[in-house]
């Protein structure tokens, strides 16, 4: 059954979810590319996890002003702010926040990143268009502290490829992501036991459910790379290698994905029990790669790929620390 247009489906039936913690000053520019959409009348959903800064504030005076007699600029989003009392992390506010969503789409927006002004309109109206997708991402760029544009990264467009790219690592940037919320809550929602790769469980976990992925070929959020933010942040490298074992073995339940990705997957569970000093489990694990599909091991080019990422994320943390 073919979905109705987009221009048939106003206001559109999409929340952005937004977490913030402490995100001054960052904060400002991200609200208002989400003020600047092309994509008019969505709701905006924000959870501030006991925020210290000028955040709770800042997103006071919004609220008023939304509030007021003009009710916020033309065409601006139904805003709704929830301030909780302590920090419950990241993923025990997108879990709240999740669950307090009631429309048909689920977009994910940081606080410290800025989005295309076509990025909701772009992501909803496949999402109308392709109803066989539950899960949209995008390339992205990284830009600096000061919004200057650093490099743009790349991700495959196709369900198959994006599977076989997920043995070496996460295919969807968490901010660029927008997602079916009925089929993310059928997957259990953001898993509490992730503190970091929260995300890649959630989209593992929607996969193995046969749910379909699929990327728009277009940088359609900027990544803000900066000290605080946990794309550059090596402090939490010991608990991402434990996660990053546990989403190679639950990727292996992810129906349709290939042999050569399946021993990538297993490869780099891998090498994260050998960083994590267990060794001989690592080894094991190794044995277990290699039999999968022993005649290709050496010719398979995720393998390959994946041993020059862990040199370039090895040659990075030596560089940085």
């Amino acid at each position: 059954m073919s979905a109705a247009p987009l221009e048939a489906a106003r206001p559109p039936s999409l929340t952005v979810l937004m977490t913030v913690r402490n995100g001054m000053p960052y904060l400002r520019d991200a609200l208002r590319s989400l003020l600047e959409q092309s994509l008019k009348g969505f709701t905006l959903l924000i959870i501030d996890s006991a925020s210290t800064d000028g955040t709770r504030p800042y997103l006071d005076a919004m609220a008023e002003t939304f509030a007021g007699e003009k009710g916020g600029p033309p065409g601006a989003p139904e805003l709704s702010i929830v301030h909780l009392d302590t920090n419950v992390g990241r993923t025990g506010a997108l879990i709240h926040g999740l669950s307090l969503i009631k429309t048909q789409v689920t977009a994910i927006m940081d606080a410290d990143n800025i989005a295309a002004p076509k990025r909701l309109e772009r992501q909803y109206d496949f999402l109308l268009q392709n109803p066989e997708i539950s899960l949209v991402g995008s390339d992205i760029t990284y830009i600096d502290s000061n919004g200057n544009n650093i490099r743009q990264r790349r991700f495959p467009t196709r369900h198959k490829d994006l599977l076989a790219g997920l043995a070496l690592g996460n295919q969807f940037t968490h901010s660029a992501c927008a997602f079916r919320t009925e089929a993310a809550l059928r997957a259990g929602g953001y898993p509490a036991s992730f503190a970091q790769a929260r995300d890649s469980a959630l989209w593992i976990a929607m996969l193995a459910r046969g749910d379909k992925a699929a990327s728009i070929p277009e940088p359609l959020v900027m990544v803000r790379l900066h000290a605080g933010s946990a794309a550059n942040n090596l402090a939490m490298l010991v608990v991402r290698t434990k996660e990053s074992f546990r989403l190679a073995q639950a990727l292996q339940r992810v129906p349709g994905l290939g042999r050569s990705a399946r021993q990538a997957a297993l490869m780099r569970a891998s090498w994260a029990l050998m960083r994590l000093g267990r060794k001989r489990l690592g080894f094991k694990q190794l044995w277990k790669a290699i039999r999968t599909a022993p005649l290709r091991a050496p010719f398979n080019p995720l393998l390959w790929r994946g041993l020059f990422g862990a040199w370039l994320l090895r040659r990075r943390w030596w560089t940085e620390n």
